[in-house]
């Protein structure tokens, strides 16, 4: 599977009046980016007593990123012409994760994506203006229109399958959407052992896998991972989404807090047999 990223570059240029805007850069530059890549800048957590909790695990994937179209963190807030910001066609990639984005270029990546034998679109919202509605609904008409999956998790760490096989396979390949857990205990039910099956797109699953060892499972294993997930720290959003009724980051932790509560559980004695991960 070949993905190519389009985000925005991080400057140090500010609007200078009411009509400019500046998009994120943090989620695309910080967190996912180098977690695709394996790099010990996704995380900035540990500092020099890391212990690379993601050093077990095959993560890699550099040679899937065909292609990364960095584009401006600055614009004007309407643009006049969206296509001048992006090439006339993309390599050929499989996937098109789009991170924080002027949604006027956004509405235009479908028909670009067709024409460069794309098959799927995936914009992840990690803030509440990150994709309005009526952008949403526009671009899933023109991937309709155009014949290609897509998918706008909000935020990235909901992505979960669903009807297009293409995105499932993302899901597979680069081991990221919702997080789960496999967790191993012993007869007191203290976590000896966490595996991480699926981890939020950040990387912080496996954080917060590394946080478990040695909790019991219960309130002590919850105080690990609200404490855990949040220092990593997430990035999403801290304002109140409309449509989520809560603000994103908010929702992030819920879903590592499901995670621990939907772990696979196995004894001490099974992990040898029952590894998800050859290490």
């Amino acid at each position: 599977m070949k993905i190519t990223i389009v985000y925005s570059q991080k400057s140090h240029m500010l609007p200078q009046n009411i009509f400019q805007m500046k998009t994120d850069t943090r989620f695309a530059n910080i967190k996912f980016i180098p977690h695709m890549q394996n790099s010990k800048l996704a995380c900035n957590l540990c500092g020099k007593k890391c212990h690379w909790c993601r050093g077990a695990y095959q993560l890699d994937f550099s040679n899937f990123i065909e292609e990364m179209i960095g584009l401006p963190d600055l614009y004007p807030i309407y643009l006049d012409d969206p296509l001048a910001y992006l090439p006339k066609a993309f390599k050929e990639s499989d996937v098109f994760v789009c991170l924080g984005i002027h949604e006027d270029i956004l509405i235009e990546l479908p028909k670009i994506i067709a024409k460069s034998n794309g098959k799927a679109l995936l914009v992840p919202c990690e803030g509440a203006d990150w994709v309005s509605r009526w952008v949403r609904e526009k671009a899933i008409d023109e991937c309709e229109k155009y014949g290609l999956a897509y998918d706008f998790p909000k935020p990235f760490c909901s992505m979960t399958k669903g009807k297009f096989e293409i995105l499932n396979q993302f899901m597979d390949t680069f081991r990221i959407g919702k997080p789960k857990f496999r967790l191993y205990v012993n007869s007191e039910n203290i976590i000896v052992k966490a595996e991480v099956i699926q981890s939020a797109p950040c990387g912080n699953g496996y954080n917060v896998a590394k946080h478990l060892i040695g909790a019991q499972l219960g309130e002590e294993a919850k105080k690990v991972v609200a404490k855990a997930w949040h220092s990593f720290p997430c990035m999403g959003g801290m304002t109140i989404d409309p449509e989520l009724g809560d603000t994103i980051l908010h929702i992030g932790g819920y879903l590592h807090y499901s995670a621990l509560e939907n772990a696979e559980i196995f004894p001490t004695n099974t992990m040898n047999s029952s590894s998800v991960f050859k290490k």
